[in-house]
């Protein structure tokens, strides 16, 4: 396999683990055979976390809760504290790579409804995601990870 070239413009992007009776959504989209999370870019002005909670709702027609909450003890005059992501990874994506910081969420309204970009919805449990091979190991090992730290969504 060859490298992929990461000197390419960077793109700064939000992913989502959207989680339900210990169930993650995934898009199948129209541009990609993979299943992926809801998400996309953070526009001008917006913050990640606030990305990401638009994005579902875009994508899905879910409302959703970020389960990183902000550490308001660290909260000063000059510094606001954020929620961090679950974790960030780096992303080929076309001509471009995209700097991709992944939350987690549960569902607090809404039904599901498609946007444009995508052609199907599923929710995978854990054993589901083990037997995918259109989900990329990456993301299976933090769709994994994530249903295993929150046993209760």
């Amino acid at each position: 396999m060859e490298a992929y070239d990461f000197s390419r413009a960077t793109h700064y992007t939000v992913s989502v683990f959207v989680i339900d009776k210990q169930r993650i959504l995934f898009l199948k989209q129209n541009r990609s055979p993979f299943w992926l999370l809801p998400g996309g870019h953070i526009e001008d002005s917006e913050l990640p976390h606030e990305a990401a909670i638009r994005e579902v709702l875009e994508e899905t027609g879910l409302r959703v809760e970020l389960l990183e909450k902000a550490d308001e003890a660290s909260r000063t005059k000059t510094a606001i504290p954020l929620p961090l992501p679950h974790h960030v990874r780096m992303l080929p994506c076309r001509n471009k790579r995209d700097f991709d910081m992944v939350f987690t969420a549960r569902v607090t309204e809404g039904n599901l409804k498609l946007d444009s970009e995508s052609k199907e919805a599923r929710w995978f449990s854990k054993q589901e995601l083990l037997n995918n091979p259109e989900i990329g190991p990456h993301t299976k090992y933090y769709s994994i990870k994530t249903l295993d730290e929150n046993p209760s969504v």
